[in-house]
Order: C-alpha cells, then structure tokens, then sequence
C-alpha cells in the first residue's frame, strides 16, 4: 500500500488513538486504521480500495446538515494542496455521533505530491471537560449581558454572542441545538415557511396567467393536505366570481353555475380574513345539493387582495370538518396575499407583452414557412407572400444586391402590380447607405418625397409608405426587404426591431436556399457523371478506356488538378500507372510510390486526405509536388470483390479540405474502377478459356476422322 512505510511505522499507526487513513490522489483510500474503524464504526475491508465518496462516511456539521463530500478536508486538501482542519461530527454506522477535529495534509515523497493523509481526533472529552469547568468554576466578576438577545458586553466595551464571549473566554466550542417543546413548536412554523416559500418560488418561475392560477390551487391542496382547492377571480361589471382555475374537483362540480358577488367578499370588505363554511349547517345555500355529491364537508374562502382591492376568492375544500388553527389561517392569508399579486403581475405582463407575442407568432409563422423549403424560388416567394399576409400589409418585395453593377435586382414581390414591380432598374440607394451607416430601418413615406424617382408610380400603386429593410448576412448587406402599405404608418422602435429580426431571418433562408441549390447542382453533376462511367464499364469491356475517362472526369466535375489511377502488378507489392491526367511528364516519373505511408494505409482500404503535400511527412516527394504546384491530395483504394487492386489519387492545386461529400463521390468511382478491372479479367479469363475448349474439341474430332 504504502512502499515507503516500514513494518514497524505501520504498527505505529495501527495502534494510534486518533484515527487515520491514507487517500490517494484518484480519491481512492489506501489505508484505515483501527481507529478509524472505531469512530465511524467502518471497519478497514469496507474502506481500503474503494473511493472515500463511495464508503459511507458521513459527516455533519453543528446544525446537523450535512456536510457534501467536496467538504471533506481530505477533498479540500487535495484540491487546495494545503493543510485543512475542521471541526465536525461523525455519523457513525448505529447512528450515533461522534464530535471529531479533521486535520488533512498533503503528502509528498521525492517532490511529488502522493495523496491526503488525514488524522481524526474524538474531541469529545476536551467538550466533556470544557463543560465540567463550566458547571465548577464560578466566576466573581459581573458579567453584564442583554436580557432580550442575550449579547455580553466584553471588556473592549463591544457587544458580542454569548457563544463567541465564552469560547474566547476559553469555555470550548458550542454547538446548537433544540429542546423537544421548542422543535414542536417551531416545526410547525418552519413546514409554514419552506411551503410557504416553495409556493412563492413556483408562482414566481411563470409569468404565464394560466400557470399562475394552476400553480395556485395545485400548491394549495399539496400543502394544505386539503381535498380540493378553487380560484373565482371578481368581474366587478357583472358582480360575478367567475372560474379562473381549480384542482381536485370534478369538471361537473367547478362548472355547477354562476356565484354571485358572496359573502365571503362582504366579509373581506368588513375586515375579515377568511370565511369557514359548514356544508352541514347550510342546507338552504344554493349548491348544497352538489357539494355533497362531490363528498365536499367544509369550504374555506380566502380573499385575494391586492392594495386593499379584493380581486378574487381562493377556496378550499375539505371531505371531513376541519378546526383551523390561527397559524393555518395566517399561513393561507398569505398565500393568498402572494397569489393576488402574482395574478396582478401576470396580468400586467401579459398585456405589455400581448404585441411581443403577436411578433413571436408572426415571425414563428414566417421562419416555419420559409424553413418548409430549400429551393431558392419558393423561399423568396414564400417571404414576400408570408409578410403582408400576416401583418397586414399592402404587399412587399425583395430585392437582391449586384455588387458588380450596384443594382437592387427584383427577386420576388406580392401584392403589387407587375407595372409596378417591373418600373425600372432600383440602384444602390440610401436604405443600403443606411445599413452600411448602421441604421437598421428606412421608412420613406411618399408624399413627403415628391421628387423621388418612382413618385408618379407609387402614387398610381396606391402606395403611401414604403418600409425598406435591408437584409444582412454575418454583417453583409446582401439585399433590401420593403414592405408597403396603403395608408401611412406610424411605426414604433419595437416595430422596427421586429422587421429588422424579420429581414435578418429572410437573410440566413435566402443564403441556406442558395448554397442548398448549390449543393444540389453539385450532387446532380456528380450523379450525371456517376451514370457516365457506370454505362461505360457495363459497355466495354476495355479497361483502359474507363480509367481514362475516371481520371479526366473526376477533375473536372470536382474542380481538381490532376487524377491518377495505379494498379498493383501480379506480386500484389508493386503499383504501376496506368491512368493519369493533368500531370507533367517529369513529375508522373519522378519515381516508384510503394513506399509512401498514404499509399500504405490506402492500400490498407483507408482513405487518406491530406491538406498540404509540400509539408505532411506522408508525401516521399514533397519537393516535386511543390514544383509541380500541387497542394491538397486525396488518396483512395481500389477495391472489387473484396480485394484491393490499386489506388485513386486526387490532386488540387489550391490547399483544399475534402468533405465527406467528395470522399464518398471519388471512393464511388473507384469502386467503378475495380469493377470495370474485375470485368475486364473475367472476361479475359473467360475468353482463354473458351479457346482452350475449342482447340480440345477440334483435336478429338481430328483423331476420331483422321484415324
């Protein structure tokens, strides 16, 4: 366990009063001492080996919390690499508890850190005799102490706690704890207090009007251990409690009827808190009939005030008589106190916000329609049909920046005519000055600008106000979104945010189309050549001519310098070219490439990329690459019917990462090129074989005429 621990040091701590044990860096105990075994009641086979976390030590602080194992001194010593010592208690294995002191300190052997050892001293009689000196030492000396905090004035003239006075008076360390008629007491009114704040914390997490009110009555029954619990919210026009929310009642029961202006309201207007209802004693109420068929015995009403108003009545419902006490009552009052105000807010939030959640549907609704689809005309139609659709607009159009000839180029429009639309050219004009200024919005209202270009036309239009947005992508200006409307607006900074939100989201949809349309004339480009080099080698059985066209149509549907096909000879070990284009004369022969470590390990069916063949250690001719101007390399194996026949080379003559896209597309054409190969030997092997059986048969039929 320990190698630098002789026997006899380890007897010396076998046989320690204080307990010890040894922890090492990985957290894992490395050794126990008896007396360690004798305070926590663990004996050694239970610790040693296994993570201290894991073992069961459980340690408590005064108050009788807890401690969390990062506590631990021996986890603070690791973490800290310093001397930790604390006071605590044990729990034993029976439950009881041992009042211990902690010291852990790191230990090291030759200038490295090992692990903890960690010693635990029972300070139980140093407690035990602190207290004994308490009970027979008197002292002659007045003392003078608060009698309503019971803090002692000390001689500095300061006031202190009587715990802090008498440690440093040299009494010993006190700890807290609670008398049976005290616990009982408080118990109560601490199960008050976390309910009471776990209520509050809930309510506070949602400002959803809806939740607030389900949040209530749920919390309500959970706490109050009540049958059900209903809130009826006050329509002063009506003078009706109307439904707002309920728990633990039936959907028949809540939906009984109408509930008048009641008493319980003329009690909370008269002073009175809560209203206690008998079902009993109230035979002539006007649901008697439907409380007792839903087994309800007592209804408690509860007003929600808010600064004096009554706003509503919070009502629990109980199965059997129950005696209120005053802390049950007060307890409910504030519950009720904390949601009538939790109602307020909420209501209060959800009207300010009533027109964010209107942008929020609006701009869900627009973002869900344009995600529906990658094609870049339908996205664009999409957009300018999805806006004034749902705000309310006269129409709109989008139009795309030309960077070469500084036009607003149409791209799609609704809601306008195509005389319109189509009016003339739109130049690079002051909504783009604007965006490259930072302003988000241009609002250009017609009849403020009758000398604009297309005055006389927008007028025709019916258009009085035009919105122009420009569009950014990653903080460029890649086209302007204008919305127009029929009559003039007055738009608000939140509105111009939420268009800004809007053309920023038209932005990242119109450059995802693009670059999916561009993805997918790619794949089409390298499914047409697929098909090509497919028909080929199922149409001929040439095998020159395939790797031909593999090596000069691979360059030149991926954008590459060169292709080269090499096929192992009849030893399996050496490569010959056999195919190759875009390559010097001088480089193809620069030498043998068996040996290069990419050409292994694509001989060994993995394909190798690699971004700079000037510098990667894998390249044997790093020199002439570089003269030849080659920058990136992708290196595939040839592989038919299990066996590898040689390998595919991809050169570019730009640095180049190739995507799993282009892997898979070069490793598909190599997979061709075993195949044609493959069809090319069988064909021959086929064909010997068929001359060898004729000049059989010609040979028998010679010998049975001739003779």
């Amino acid at each position: 366990m320990f190698n630098w621990i002789e026997n006899k040091h380890r007897q010396i701590l076998d046989n320690l009063t204080e307990g010890v044990y040894f922890l090492d860096l990985n957290q894992k105990i490395q050794y126990w001492n008896a007396a360690a075994g004798s305070l926590t009641g663990l004996a050694a086979v239970e610790t040693v080996g296994k993570a201290f976390t894991d073992v069961g030590i459980v340690y408590e602080d005064e108050r009788g919390n807890p401690l969390q194992p990062f506590e631990y001194p021996a986890a603070l010593c690791l973490q800290g690499k310093r001397v930790i010592t604390r006071n605590f208690f044990v729990k034993t294995k029976d439950g009881g508890k041992v009042p211990v002191e902690e010291s852990a300190s790191p230990l090291y052997h030759k200038g490295s850190m090992k692990g903890v050892l960690a010693v635990i001293k029972d300070v139980s009689l140093c407690i035990k005799s602190v207290e004994l000196r308490l009970k027979t030492e008197r002292k002659e000396r007045l003392i003078p102490i608060c009698g309503w905090c019971k803090k002692i004035r000390s001689d500095e003239n300061y006031w202190e706690q009587l715990e802090s006075y008498l440690t440093k008076e040299g009494f010993g360390v006190f700890t807290h704890g609670m008398c049976p008629s005290c616990a009982e007491k408080i118990f109560e009114k601490k199960v008050y207090l976390e309910s009471y704040q776990e209520i509050c914390k809930s309510i506070s997490a949602s400002i959803s009007l809806d939740d607030v009110l389900q949040l209530i009555v749920r919390n309500v029954v959970k706490v109050m251990n009540v049958k059900a619990s209903l809130l009826r919210l006050l329509n002063k026009e009506t003078k009706q409690l109307e439904l707002a929310s309920y728990y633990g009642v039936s959907e028949k029961y809540a939906h009984k009827g109408p509930v008048n202006y009641d008493g319980s309201i003329d009690d909370a207007l008269a002073g009175m808190s809560v209203s206690v209802y008998d079902i009993t004693e109230h035979e002539d109420s006007v649901y008697y009939k439907e409380a007792i068929e839903e087994g309800i015995r007592s209804i408690l009403s509860i007003p929600l005030r808010f600064e004096k108003e009554v706003i509503g009545v919070l009502r629990m419902y109980t199965a059997e008589p129950v005696n209120y006490t005053q802390d049950d009552l007060k307890f409910i009052t504030a519950i009720a106190e904390q949601g009538a105000t939790a109602i307020v807010n909420a209501r209060r939030f959800e009207k300010a916000v009533s027109r964010e959640k209107e942008y929020l549907r609006v701009f869900e609704e627009i973002t869900k329609a344009v995600g529906s689809t990658l094609h870049l005309d339908e996205v664009l139609n999409l957009i300018v049909k999805k806006i004034p659709e749902v705000m309310g607009l006269k129409g709109s159009s989008l139009r795309l920046l030309n960077k070469e000839n500084k036009q607003l180029e149409l791209a799609a429009y609704y809601g306008l005519s195509k005389k319109y639309a189509d009016k003339g050219p739109v130049a690079y004009d002051a909504s783009i000055d604007d965006a490259l200024a930072g302003k988000a919005v241009s609002v250009f209202e017609i009849s403020k600008h009758k000398e604009s270009k297309y005055y006389k036309e927008a007028l025709e239009e019916g258009i009085r106000t035009i919105l122009s947005i420009p569009m950014r992508f990653q903080n460029e200006v890649t086209g302007v979104l204008r919305l127009y409307t029929n009559k003039p607006v007055q738009y608000n900074e939140a509105d111009l945010k939420f268009m800004e939100a809007i053309a920023e989201q038209t932005a990242i949809a119109i450059v995802n189309a693009k670059h999916f349309e561009k993805e997918i004339s790619k794949e089409k480009e390298y499914l047409r050549v697929f098909q090509e080099v497919t028909k080929a080698v199922s149409s001929t059985l040439h095998v020159s001519e395939v790797l031909d066209m593999i090596v000069r149509k691979i360059p030149e549907v991926m954008g590459l310098k060169a292709a080269t096909i090499r096929l192992l000879d009849h030893t399996g070990k050496k490569l010959r070219l056999v195919a190759a284009y875009g390559l010097s004369e001088k480089y193809l022969n620069r030498g043998p490439v068996d040996t290069e470590e990419n050409i292994i390990e694509a001989l060994n069916e993995k394909p190798v990329a690699i971004y700079d063949v000037t510098t990667d250690k894998r390249i044997q001719y790093q020199k002439e690459a570089a003269e030849e101007g080659i920058k990136s390399m992708l290196t595939l194996p040839i592989i038919a019917r299990g066996k590898v026949l040689g390998i595919l080379r991809l050169l570019t003559g730009e640095p180049r990462r190739f995507s799993r896209q282009e892997i898979d597309f070069a490793a598909s054409l190599a997979e061709q090129s075993g195949i044609a190969i493959e069809n090319a030997t069988m064909y021959e092997k086929t064909r010997k074989e068929y001359d060898d059986m004729m000049q059989f048969m010609d040979g028998a039929f010679f010998d049975k005429e001739g003779n």
